[in-house]
């Protein structure tokens, strides 16, 4: 099958600038978590293509003995492989899968953090997005966990992807060519046009047709998580109810049944992890409150997210429960300080 594509390194979307405004609730003392985001240089995005290449389940590409670095989010995450990795990933895909020669050409969207809910949104969404009039002369390939995961389908839904396959997860494929799109931005920064546009496409399937005032007060728990929890989330609850705002847990609710919440909320608080990445379905001006451990200068992804996304963004440090990595930790919430920051919240 031709592809009527343009040749391999042309840009499909221009550069930009992304400039941060500070928190709303800045404080000067916490300078160092975000002076170094308040602006970044986005570069363009050009369209790359991998010819005779074998792709594993788990979606990393590969050409003889070498892993292709095109499969990562970064450089340094193919760096991570030591030698028994390597061999044991050769071994299993060279000897132990079935293989299969595509005859068509296929879009790749996805690395190796993709699979999941902030990176599937901001980071593959957004490199469909620069490739959605092309749709219809590719075939759309993601690994086999993919299948599985609702925000993916239904996502996939609101873009129009009629023709998308996934990988079986014992199966290593030969692709004679493979278009792939460079990412749109670094993960956790935005070309923020590029983002409006998968913000928009979101919220016209499956958002709400008629907003009201109901709902329009959220916190999302993270108490079902593995980690980064709230230690003393007891006491958060219960100034939530104070506040009249409504308590859900995004495990209990599908992907549309989230956007379709967020669309309509005015005010949102939740603690550092992917359940965040719904403000993405918020009005322009609302509001966001983001808990977060008092050391982490590198997770800012959501900071930099309400920005791009014109909200207004509110912070409060926590120290944590143990001496963990900050991006594990689970958090202990001042109810106080907490108090003082809803107040604020509310009153943007």
């Amino acid at each position: 099958m031709g592809v009527n594509t343009p040749t391999n390194g042309d840009a499909l979307y221009h550069g930009a600038v992304s400039k941060r405004r500070l928190p709303v609730n800045y404080d000067p003392r916490d300078v160092a978590l975000f002076s170094h985001e308040l602006e970044k240089v986005i570069p363009a995005t050009t369209l790359q293509q991998l010819r005779d290449v074998r792709v594993s389940a788990d979606g990393i590409f590969f050409r003889g003995r070498r892993m292709l670095p095109e499969s990562f989010a970064f450089p340094a995450n193919l760096e991570l492989w030591n030698w028994r990795g390597v061999l044991k990933f050769f071994v299993a895909n060279y000897a132990g899968r079935r293989r299969r020669t595509l005859t068509y050409d296929v879009l790749w969207i996805t690395d190796d953090w993709s699979n999941g809910y902030f990176h599937w949104l901001t980071d593959a969404l957004t490199r469909l997005f620069v490739m959605r009039e092309r749709l219809d002369e590719l075939v759309l390939l993601l690994p086999w966990d993919y299948q599985a995961r609702n925000f993916v389908t239904a996502s996939l839904r609101a873009f129009g992807v009629d023709r998308v396959e996934f990988i079986a997860r014992d199966e290593v494929l030969r692709c004679p060519s493979v278009f792939l799109p460079t990412h749109t931005a670094p993960s956790g920064h935005y070309n923020e046009e590029i983002l409006l546009g998968v913000r928009r496409l979101l919220l016209q399937t499956y958002g709400e047709a008629a907003p009201s005032s109901a709902g329009e007060r959220i916190y999302l728990s993270r108490g079902r998580a593995r980690k980064r929890k709230i230690h003393n989330e007891a006491a958060v609850l219960e100034l939530m109810a104070e506040f009249g705002f409504e308590t859900i847990y995004a495990e209990d609710i599908s992907f549309e049944q989230q956007v379709k919440i967020f669309s309509r909320a005015r005010y949102f608080v939740s603690n550092h992890g992917a359940g965040l990445t719904n403000m993405l379905f918020m009005p322009s001006g609302a509001s966001v409150l983001e808990l977060r451990h008092q050391t982490d200068c590198v997770n800012n992804c959501y900071f930099t997210l309400a920005s791009a996304l014109d909200l207004k963004y509110f912070y409060q440090t926590c120290p944590s429960v143990a001496d963990l990595d900050p991006h594990a930790a689970d958090l202990v919430v001042d109810s106080s300080i907490l108090r003082t920051n809803l107040q604020l919240l509310l009153k943007a």
